[in-house]
Formats: C-alpha cells, structure tokens, sequence
C-alpha cells in the first residue's frame, strides 16, 4: 500500500529508524519519491506533547497543495505507523490521490489531526522538529 507523508516523516532516516527501534523491518518501506497533494495546505495548529509544541497536519485547501513523499509500506509498517501517529485518537487515517512522477502511487494513505485536536492558530514548532522536516526535504 502506498502511504503518503509530510512533515517530519518525509525524514526516511528518521521515520526508518523510528520503526527499527519500534522493532520492525525498515526494509518494509520501499519505492520513496516525491509527491503533490493538491488541495490540501499544510498546518502546524495541533500541539504534540512529544514535542512540547506545533506538529503538522494538512487541511483541505482547494487552491493550496502539500509537498511530500509517497512510500510503499507493507501491512506491518502500517501498524508501526497507526501506534506512531496516535491513530485512531490523535490522527485519523484518510485516502488521498496524489500526483508524482509515477501514476501508480494514488490512491495513498496520509494522516490528518483529529478535528477535536485541531487548534484555531498554528503554532511554532522546535528547531529539531524544523530540522527533522527541512533534512528530509533534502533527501
């Protein structure tokens, strides 16, 4: 199944290492590339305790789009994934259709912030949360 993701889990050392230390297989997580989201912007208006301040979440915007990656992910790493992204709860899983070099990565599955998690305002986010995002955009 294709997952499509944004914000610090664009990070593939990161989100790699976060499932090895999770005890699964990082080598589950195959064909990376970038990928658009068209009509959905990117938001930081969820606060993470983890963090102790903003964390991504992507809203509907129809004129607006979201920079990512799209990655195949076994049955496996998707539970990893669930427990990573406190879903059901924190994040709730929906389907997205995606543009990228390659058409066969639509439809996807990508996370959003529970509505009665959502803030009114974004927040700021840390450096290290800023760096984790800005290092896997480099990847």
């Amino acid at each position: 199944m294709n997952y499509f993701a944004y914000g610090s889990n664009i990070n593939l050392t990161h989100f790699r290492a976060f499932i090895k230390m999770s005890n699964g297989n990082p080598t589950e997580i195959t064909e990376p590339r970038r990928a658009r989201l068209r009509g959905y912007r990117l938001r930081t208006n969820h606060y993470s305790s983890l963090h102790g301040a903003g964390a991504c979440n992507i809203e509907v915007s129809p004129s607006d789009h979201v920079e990512g990656v799209v990655m195949t992910i076994t049955p496996e790493i998707l539970d990893l994934l669930r427990a990573k992204e406190g879903c059901p709860g924190v994040y709730e899983e929906i389907e997205v259709n995606l543009d990228s070099a390659r058409t066969s990565c639509s439809p996807a599955l990508t996370y959003v912030v529970n509505p009665q998690k959502q803030l009114d305002e974004d927040l700021g986010v840390t450096a290290q949360y800023r760096n984790l995002i800005l290092h896997g955009a480099k990847q």
